[in-house]
């Protein structure tokens, strides 16, 4: 779950949307003055498949919500992952912006399996990577989202130390700088 403001996002990555097996959606309310809650729309992938854990991680920032799909198989990578962007319109609907995987995917990476939005910075995490052949001692991966709607790649944050079996970007939290 994620809140920002009076917008709260949660996600469910095992929902069935359109009957498709563990595609999964994301939920946006919002909390109204008097203490009510009120639905505003359920999200899903554009391109939704079969076991993609859309929402298995959420983080909703201003008017943009970050959404991840760590079991997503981007170009056919299996399990790589993904992140999608979204804008909350003023009505309460969420328009797709783009969709974010790492420069350097592979299979089984996670990518999306935790993500973090504030301003116009996001930090994916992909804890089973293998940076420099290390055996799922994770990564994070920074990314700036631009004045028009695209998303620039910063960098990629390994820990030092890094180890076999650490899982690094297990959980990201990002904020300011």
């Amino acid at each position: 779950v994620s809140l920002s403001g009076n917008i709260l996002a949660v996600g469910a990555e095992e929902s069935d949307p359109d009957g498709i097996s563990n595609a999964g959606a994301a939920y946006l309310y919002r909390l109204e003055a008097n203490d009510s809650i009120s639905f505003l729309t359920k999200v899903t992938a554009p391109d939704k498949n079969t076991s993609d854990f859309f929402g298995s991680s959420v983080s909703q920032s201003g008017n943009i919500l970050a959404v991840g799909a760590s079991l997503s198989d981007p170009d056919g990578i299996s399990n790589a992952g993904a992140a999608y962007l979204y804008r909350l319109e003023a009505n309460g609907s969420a328009t797709f912006i783009t969709k974010v995987t790492a420069p350097d995917k592979t299979s089984g990476d996670w990518f999306g399996s935790f993500v973090s939005q504030s301003g116009n910075i996001l930090a994916v995490g992909a804890r089973f990577s293998d940076p420099d052949g290390i055996s799922d001692a994770g990564s994070a991966y920074l990314y700036r989202l631009e004045a028009n709607q695209s998303v620039s790649f910063l960098t990629k944050v390994t820990a030092p130390d890094k180890a076999s079996g650490d899982r690094f970007g297990l959980k990201v939290s990002q904020s300011g700088n």
